[in-house]
């Protein structure tokens, strides 16, 4: 048995782990990061999908809700899904917050002021140096979506990310082979290492140790890490079953999941567009985005997308001889994300295995604001000049002028007509201060002293279109809350 004593223990290294263990660790806390994926660097980001995939996602990419209908994307490496992600950083918006006070209890959030979790956020974009991505850095992905919007009278922007020297390979999602994206693997981590942090890498945790209410470690097979204080950020599908496994099962645990699913939608110009290309996810549609402090986060956004050959054939349900043609046409595509943020509604299932049970479906209103999402999507395309637009649904022809767009109004609904991914889970650990919730406004796991989570689990609801800063704020307050 390999077994290592620290003060603090975390579970994960992805925007919770990361930026905590920074934070723990330069405070001249003893700190053991326990990543389940390998620990990876630029050098091991060859830009080959199937290689990446296999080495940097959990389930290759494949962890499916139980129904297979929504792909739920997660990092499994050092890093953890921000090694993986487009790089964009976007704030909570403030209304979030306020639903949240007015909702969820967090009234009293333990003294946090909005100005704290705004300084959090400044903090946590200070250190990865994100910015705003400049109009002569956009691709040809990105202004299309941007001329089509401007010809339709609908307004969007430039979007915030976390690249500094950024060569646009176009490769951000299966590591950047040029350390210029600049999450916990190359913002956190080091800084963390170089204050004494141990990372042990490709060790999944079983389990947390207990002694009581207390937490006094954790173990996995053939391991065990010691210590005074233990984080759970192994996100939102996996902290559930690491608590459930440890026989801490309070009633909300794994529920209240949201998802935020998102759906592509592709477009075909006559000249080339190399989406593949660029920045990815570098312009974004909000205008349609609804933030109340009474309903928290609706309505929907698009964002401009890059994606690999295999990623693009995985999304596009057809048949080889209707497929073949399309990925001819790969250089003359275009593409974006339709996301539509959701409510509380999904659960994470945990048996006696490995593997976890997504069980979620998407409400009416969901599907009813995603077809509104891709006919403004198409008549977008439509308006830059594409020859078609493609929805990724079973069932429902191409798109090439307005009069087509009352084909989405018959957009499926069952599982798996229409293909969607999910890169943002959130909610299975809900914070506040009620009984139904798992985690006080403390952090702490109820019940336990010494037991936290950090993760995008504590939230009551969807918080923002992205969940990286949102989450690295409340890290930075948890931090903050322990006298770091």
């Amino acid at each position: 048995m390999e077994t290592v004593t620290v003060q603090d223990v975390i579970v994960g290294s992805g925007a919770g782990g990361g930026v905590l263990a920074a934070r723990l660790a330069e405070a001249g806390r003893s700190v053991c990061v326990v990543e389940e994926g390998p620990r990876v660097s630029k050098a091991d980001f060859n830009q080959r999908e199937g290689a990446m995939y296999n080495l940097l996602f959990r389930d290759a990419g494949n962890q499916l809700t139980k129904d297979g209908g929504i792909s739920v994307l997660q990092g499994r490496c050092l890093g953890g899904s921000t090694t993986v992600n487009q790089g964009d950083c976007v704030p909570m918006e403030a209304a979030v917050l306020q639903h949240w006070r007015q909702h969820f209890g967090w009234g009293d959030w333990g003294g946090i002021s909005d100005g704290d979790v705004q300084a959090a956020a400044e903090r946590a974009l200070a250190e990865m140096g994100a910015g705003p991505i400049a109009p002569e850095e956009l691709n040809r992905n990105n202004r299309l979506m941007a001329e089509g919007a401007a010809k339709l009278g609908l307004k969007g922007g430039p979007l915030a990310h976390n690249r500094v020297g950024c060569v646009g390979s176009g490769y951000c999602m299966i590591g950047c082979a040029y350390d210029a994206k600049r999450g916990t693997l190359v913002a956190h981590l080091p800084r963390a290492e170089a204050a004494g942090a141990r990372l042990w890498c490709s060790k999944r945790v079983d389990r947390v140790l207990l002694d009581g209410h207390r937490a006094v470690g954790v173990a996995g097979e053939g391991f065990e890490v010691r210590g005074e204080r233990v984080f759970l950020a192994a996100g939102p599908i996996h902290t559930p079953g690491i608590l459930q496994r440890s026989a801490v099962r309070p009633r909300a645990l794994g529920r209240n999941l949201t998802l935020q699913p998102q759906a592509p939608i592709v477009a075909r110009f006559a000249d080339v567009v190399d989406f593949h290309r660029g920045i990815p996810q570098a312009w974004g549609l909000h205008s349609s985005l609804e933030v109340t402090a009474e309903r928290g986060l609706g309505g929907f956004t698009l964002e401009p997308i890059a994606a690999g050959p295999a990623m693009t054939a995985s999304l596009v349900p057809l048949p080889m001889p209707a497929l073949r043609p399309l990925l001819a046409q790969y250089r003359h595509l275009a593409a974006a994300l339709c996301l539509v943020p959701d409510r509380p509604q999904g659960r994470v299932i945990w048996g006696k295995g490995k593997r976890p049970k997504i069980d979620y479906r998407p409400s009416a209103e969901h599907h009813s604001t995603m077809i509104e999402a891709m006919k403004t999507a198409a008549r977008i395309y439509l308006a830059a000049g594409a020859l078609e637009v493609r929805v990724p649904a079973v069932g429902v022809p191409l798109v090439t002028s307005e009069r087509d767009l009352s084909h989405l109004d018959r957009l499926p609904s069952r599982a798996n007509d229409l293909p969607m991914i999910s890169a943002h889970p959130q909610g299975t650990c809900r914070m506040g201060p009620g009984e139904d919730c798992v985690v006080g406004l403390d952090f702490r796991v109820r019940g336990f002293d010494n037991l936290y989570v950090a993760d995008a689990s504590l939230f009551p609801t969807s918080s923002s279109t992205h969940t990286m800063v949102p989450v690295m704020a409340m890290v930075h307050l948890l931090a903050d809350g322990l006298g770091t």
